[in-house]
């Protein structure tokens, strides 16, 4: 055909024309051997070995082949896509992919799959129905096929069709030399195998497909797993697209649940340790919640996280409408199956973060890599908290819907959002609700652990003596035995003895970290109490100076009622911090000598109820106690000897833990404190009772535990005096000061009127 000349090929071309059953491939021959003899124009032409070359130039790895397949499906509306690796364990298998997508129509084949650069996705980015953003690369999907095997099958139907269309490609077919469109494949019109969808049969694969191969390829499609709607308005929206959303699931011969490889739930959601999730409201509250199947935490209701700190009902002034959720790991071998771990690990690293997205579309580049924009990352660094809370540690996304897309700016070059005041309340909300909950985990994992774990209630240095007793045994045994005959036996025990030195060795090492971690924070503790002892020591030198100036001013001012009384409310406040420091500094004088003295509660009780007399009005709190009572007046209620000073601890803790649970109950008008005491049998008892929020179920097993709070978290930004304020450690305190003199301290059922009680015992004077 090469050497025709023009009119050969017009007269032959005539006479193909003038046939019934006209030949297309020959036509076509011809037409391309005819547009050569045009002596006017220039046209470029395809070679057909292009196929190869660009299957393998853009499509080096499988792992990214399958994940263009699988771009495609999403592309094309799937709520599926089921991958079935047949004897692939080895090169030359099957590889079928099927989908619930829109499938394609005749045209669409052609004009699509089979047209190289296809430009619908440049005229079409956002698919029709459910308004995804395609995600497959322009082109690409078909060269993945040729990559991943020799042979590909398409069999395809669309909703209103009454047929599936059918074709075989055979990639070797496409030889150099040869014009690219002059190689046909053949369509068969086919019964439909379902309403819609596409079947991909992809045959003599060039690569063995591991199991560790196939999650390598589920892992680069990671990003197109979608962030469920969270705002109304987006489900709203969400509802009326109809998405199900998309999920691709990688089986081995055939689809069943006994042979599933890998999905998006065996892939790592399953293995967290904890799910959470928050929003902020139209009007600016905030709350948050925290579930966990590990940890036996059925999803509760929303509890409520103020704008500022220690006010609940409080509202964030600059940011409404955001929404929030994160699945939240702890990359530890006793939480995540060790045949998992590591692909689990890595995944967090690379694609661990909280992700940002506004009105349905990914903001760049929250979430990323090193991008730190909540500030995990900089408070593991601060050693703030001491539980795992890094980026890697969460899989998760933030919402801003379309009511609150206003509060955010674009940068300049539109990589990211201006931090303006409703960037840094989101920031800080997000930290703020994710940090508290994971305080809460942290607690309920040590309890969950106390009730599951074998011999959990052994301190782990008793699991590890244990152990080493019984290799004590196995060497004798062994040195009197024919080893041999033994070896079997021997080889479970030691199996045994090695998981029992393992798991005691493991919980010692967190036990030991638990330990130094609370070493650590009762020393910067320690370390306030000297300064706290230095600035007494200092104000009082002051204290002189104010009393006479404001003797002055009374006596200047004598004639002007109006700052007369200023000047009595000053000389009032004073009074009222002088009686602060009067009483401080009593108890750091006393306890320097560390010398110990029976402990007259009545007095100590009574000092106390002084002090804070005009803190706690000005909180609008009303004390009772019942130390005017008869019955109680007469008693001794002396306990064994103790340091001055530790009374004063007590009471101020379990003041200021009344003083925000009050604070925190908006439905609470008028805040009470009654403090009783009397005694029980050999102990003196105090009863400390309010009526603020109480105290959360959750957490009424551990409230005594070291860093178990029901304040919220600080800010990220906050400085350490804030961030140590309400960390947990005040009713620790208490309850080792108490059951230090071989007392005790518990919540019991609380006094009428009120919703706390805590109650105090200690042995009494003289009692052993």
């Amino acid at each position: 055909m090469g050497n025709m000349t023009k009119e050969e090929i017009r007269v032959e071309l005539l006479k193909i024309l003038g046939e019934t059953s006209v030949d297309f491939q020959a036509i076509l021959s011809l037409s391309n051997e005819l547009m050569k003899h045009d002596d006017s124009n220039v046209r470029f032409s395809v070679d057909a070995g292009i196929i190869n070359r660009l299957g393998k130039e853009l499509v080096s790895k499988g792992e990214t082949a399958i994940s263009e397949l699988i771009k495609n499906a999403y592309d094309a509306e799937a709520s599926y896509v089921h991958l079935v690796f047949k004897n692939a364990y080895n090169s030359h298998g099957v590889l079928l992919i099927e989908d619930d997508g829109l499938g394609m129509s005749r045209d669409e084949l052609i004009n699509g799959f089979m047209r190289l650069s296809s430009s619908d996705k440049i005229h079409n980015p956002i698919t029709p129905n459910y308004k995804r953003v395609k995600a497959g690369k322009k082109g690409i999907g078909r060269f993945a096929t040729q990559r991943l095997g020799n042979r590909l099958t398409i069999i395809t139907q669309c909703i209103d069709s009454e047929y599936a269309i059918k074709t075989v490609i055979n990639w070797s077919d496409f030889e150099v030399d040869q014009n690219l469109n002059e190689i046909a494949s053949r369509i068969e019109y086919v019964k439909k195998e379902r309403d819609r969808g596409t079947t991909l049969i992809i045959e003599n694969l060039q690569d063995a497909w591991s199991d560790a191969a196939v999650k390598r390829a589920y892992k680069y499609t990671e990003n197109l797993l979608q962030p469920e709607p969270l705002s109304k308005e987006r489900q709203d929206w969400e509802n009326e697209r109809n998405d199900p959303g998309f999920k691709a699931s990688f089986y081995r011969e055939f689809v069943s649940s006994e042979t599933l490889i890998i999905d998006e739930d065996i892939a790592f959601y399953n293995h967290a340790l904890a799910t959470i999730e928050g929003f902020i409201d139209d009007n600016g509250y905030g709350y948050w919640r925290s579930s966990s199947s590990k940890l036996e935490i059925s999803t509760p209701e929303y509890r409520r996280i103020g704008g500022v700190r220690d006010n609940n009902d409080v509202p964030f002034k600059n940011v409404h409408n955001i929404h929030f959720k994160t699945y939240y790991f702890i990359y530890d071998t006793a939480l995540i199956p060790k045949t998992l771990f590591s692909y689990i690990k890595n995944l967090g690293n690379e694609l661990g973060g909280i992700k940002l997205y506004r009105n349905g579309f990914r903001v760049p580049p929250y979430g990323e890599g090193a991008n730190d924009w909540i500030g995990f990352d900089e408070s593991v660094r601060r050693r703030t908290y001491i539980f795992p809370h890094q980026n890697q540690s969460f899989f998760g996304f933030v919402e801003i819907d379309a009511k609150a897309s206003d509060l955010f700016e674009e940068t300049s070059s539109r990589e990211g959002l201006i931090e303006n005041e409703a960037y840094q309340e989101l920031t800080d909300f997000v930290y703020r609700a994710v940090i508290t909950a994971c305080l809460e985990i942290a607690g309920l994992r040590e309890r969950k652990q106390t009730a599951n774990q074998k011999n959990w209630d052994r301190r782990p240095s008793e699991k590890v003596s244990e152990a080493l007793s019984e290799l004590a045994e196995l060497a004798d045994e062994n040195s009197e035995n024919d080893f041999e005959q033994e070896k079997e036996y021997d080889k479970q025990k030691f199996k045994r003895v090695y998981e029992k030195l393992s798991e005691g060795y493991a919980e010692e090492q967190e036990e030991k970290k638990r330990l130094v971690d609370e070493v650590n924070m009762l020393r910067i503790f320690a370390g306030l109490g000297l300064v706290i002892g230095e600035f007494i020591h200092e104000i009082k030198n002051y204290l002189p100076g104010f009393d006479a100036e404001i003797k002055y001013l009374q006596k200047l001012l004598s004639e002007n009622p109006n700052a007369l009384d200023r000047v009595r409310i000053l000389d009032k406040n004073i009074k009222s911090f002088t009686s602060y420091t009067s009483y401080f500094d009593k108890a750091i004088s006393r306890n320097v000598q560390r010398d110990t003295e029976p402990i007259n509660v009545k007095e100590r009780i009574h000092a106390f109820c002084e002090t804070i007399d005009n803190n706690r009005r000005k909180a609008h709190i009303e004390l009772s106690t019942n130390l005017e009572d008869d019955d109680v007046f007469l008693m001794d209620l002396t306990t064994v000897p103790m340091h001055p000073s530790e009374w004063a601890s007590i009471l101020f803790n379990l003041y200021t833990n009344a003083k925000k649970a009050i604070k925190k109950d908006a439905s609470c008008t008028a805040g009470k404190i009654n403090i009783s005491c009397g005694e029980s049998g050999s102990n003196v008892f105090v009863e400390f009772s309010d009526n603020g929020i109480g105290v959360d179920p959750l957490i009424q097993d551990k409230i005594f535990e070291a860093f178990v709070t029901t304040t919220s978290v600080a800010s990220k930004n906050s400085d350490d005096a804030e961030i140590y304020t309400g960390t947990g450690l005040g009713l620790k305190i208490v309850r080792d000061i108490i059951t230090s003199y071989n007392g005790k301290v518990f919540l019991k059922p609380a006094i009428d009127g009120f919703k706390t009680t805590f109650r105090i015992e200690i042995p009494k004077k003289n009692v052993i």
